[in-house]
């Protein structure tokens, strides 16, 4: 039987009318990229307590140490990603990215076991906001310390998160409030005149305990013409991070009675003057408290620290940047026993600059001090960390790539 070729392209006209959303909504789109930026770095460490010398009881016991330099290659936080999005219709998305750490120096995983180790997640976009699940920097992290110092300050020895986010005793990074959080649900509201409220949970994933180990971090954040503002809280569940950094006669964290309830709150504030010039200013309060110790184990520390940040555009070509942190001693207790914090105190400086040859190739090169109190061990090393008292002084001259 012949059939009629009008009716029949009539009918694949049809079918394809009827076809092309659900196509459109089936596709999606798919970004490859990444940043690389290995940097050749030299650092002397001096300065170590002497034996003897009288510091905070929260303080490992002073034995000295011989001053010493290194001459390295790093390749801090260089990294590939996939992130794409599928217009699920309705104005509703699918979002998602895999981000991984490698060494460009070694060619290596930067977390040496989790492939996937950087910002990993998938969620829901929509006009409710957007949700999202997987292992993530926390809200806390996101939202201040926002004046990247020439775009590679993640994971470097110029980043000021080392003061502000830390609090300059011990070793353990159970204490950072600058951390990536798996397990992790965010969400984050429509933005209402310029101010959006965000939201995170990670789950401590603790038999029959719904809240141990597990991290709350929040805030909101205001952007308007050249400002922007934000006010972030983070709390962290019996994660003892006073106890992994105090002299072990101290520590609770083994004491199934014990609890501790960890916080942070921040305030930043950017300003740009032009497109030249911007200025950042951080001010935070880190709290470290546990209960249920007995007689001479660790209460409590609380300290403030606080940063400013000054970058300057020279020429189109030519950026220079600087930064200052300051983490004051601050306070702290011991059930039943004197306790102080002399020598807690930590600064640090740091200048660099950067000539692009293109938008996403840049010749740089940094320098950082950080210098300790006596009883203090903040630290900006990639590798090691320093002894109570020990002094950093690291330069470094590099290359970064981004695609």
């Amino acid at each position: 039987m012949l059939q009629n070729p009008k009716l029949t392209a009539v009918a694949i006209a049809v079918a394809a009318s009827l076809c092309a959303p659900l196509a459109a909504q089936a596709q999606s789109n798919v970004t490859v990229y990444g940043k690389l930026y290995p940097q050749l770095v030299h650092a002397d460490i001096s300065g170590a307590t002497g034996t003897g010398a009288a510091v905070s009881r929260l303080s490992a016991t002073p034995v000295g140490g011989a001053d010493y330099t290194t001459n390295t290659m790093d390749a801090p936080n260089s990294r590939l990603g996939f992130r794409g999005s599928e217009n699920l219709g309705s104005g509703l998305k699918a979002i998602f990215q895999l981000e991984m750490g490698f060494g460009v120096d070694t060619g290596m995983n930067s977390s040496s076991t989790a492939l996937f180790s950087r910002d990993t997640w998938v969620g829901l976009q929509g006009g409710f906001g957007t949700v999202r699940l997987g292992s993530m920097d926390t809200v806390y992290k996101n939202l201040g310390d926002t004046l990247s110092f020439l775009g590679i300050s993640s994971g470097n020895f110029i980043s000021t998160s080392n003061i502000l986010s830390k609090p300059g005793i011990g070793s353990s990074s159970s204490a950072s409030f600058h951390l990536r959080r798996a397990n992790s649900i965010i969400y984050e509201s429509p933005e209402f005149g310029g101010a959006q409220f965000l939201f995170d949970y990670s789950l401590g994933e603790v038999a029959n305990d719904f809240s141990r180990g597990a991290v709350i971090s929040t805030g909101v954040k205001y952007e308007a013409g050249p400002l922007y503002a934000a006010i972030a809280y983070e709390r962290h569940n019996d994660l003892f991070g006073g106890s992994k950094n105090v002299p072990s006669a101290l520590r609770n964290d083994t004491n199934p009675l014990a609890n501790s309830r960890d916080s942070a709150v921040r305030a930043t504030v950017q300003y740009k003057f032009g497109k030249e010039t911007r200025a950042e200013v951080n001010v935070a309060q880190l709290k470290y408290e546990e209960t249920g110790g007995g007689v001479g184990k660790f209460r409590d520390y609380e300290h403030m620290a606080w940063s400013l940040a000054v970058e300057h555009k020279i020429t189109p070509a030519v950026t220079l940047v600087a930064s200052y942190g300051l983490g004051t001693d601050g306070t702290c207790s011991i059930t039943g026993q004197a306790c102080n914090t002399n020598g807690l105190e930590g600064k640090m400086f740091n200048v660099g600059a950067g000539y692009y040859l293109s938008k996403r190739t840049m010749l740089y090169a940094i320098g950082s001090y950080m210098g300790n109190g006596v009883s203090a061990t903040y630290s900006n090393l990639n590798d090691g960390k320093p002894l109570p008292g020990q002094d950093l002084k690291i330069v470094a001259v590099g290359i970064s790539h981004s695609f």
